[in-house]
């Protein structure tokens, strides 16, 4: 027998892009986003949320593509400080030619919301906080829930089929990051 959680749409939206497919928050989302090519994600998102009748206007875009860009260079893999292939081969060419350091101060501006490490990337609310700060001129909590009536953080890896982040959605609490 199928448990409800009590809000049809919700569970529509559930059935229509089967989540017991996606790997389980285990699977550090940064890696996956770093790994991937965004034209890759853009087309799972596109493709999913067409088949769910979601229109995803620049709005919805500029959230998932900040997203993602922090995933890509605010944190961390597995290997602590190994923040991608991309940063890496950054990292190489500075050093070869002697004429670049990346400082704090250039890596702040790259994340001004703060960086996660790798258990902390995996938990929504971790990840929620930093979309909230990053919204917060816009309306916080209220603009992201405008763009994404069931969770940000939710909605956005359930049409690119990242991992499920911990706690992303707790139907006794009515929480959806």
């Amino acid at each position: 027998m199928k448990m409800s959680i009590g809000d049809s749409k919700l569970e529509a939206l559930l059935d229509r892009l089967a989540p017991v497919i996606l790997p389980p928050a285990e699977f550090p989302p940064a890696d996956v986003v770093r790994d991937t090519s965004r034209e890759n994600i853009n087309e799972r998102i596109k493709n999913n949320a067409q088949e769910i009748g979601l229109e995803l206007d620049t709005e919805h875009w500029e959230v998932i593509n900040f997203l993602f860009d922090f995933y890509e260079n605010c944190c961390e893999t597995k290997a602590p400080h190994y923040l991608g292939q991309k940063n890496y081969w950054e990292y190489i060419d500075c050093i070869r030619h002697h004429d670049c350091e990346e400082d704090e101060e250039t890596m702040n501006k790259k994340c001004p919301f703060g960086q996660l490490s790798v258990k902390e990337a995996t938990k929504a609310y971790r990840v929620y906080r930093i979309l909230l700060k990053s919204y917060k001129d816009k309306g916080g909590k209220r603009y992201l829930y405008k763009l994404f009536p069931y969770g940000s953080l939710f909605t956005i890896h359930l049409l690119a089929q990242l991992p499920r982040l911990i706690n992303d959605v707790d139907p006794h609490y009515g929480t959806a990051y």
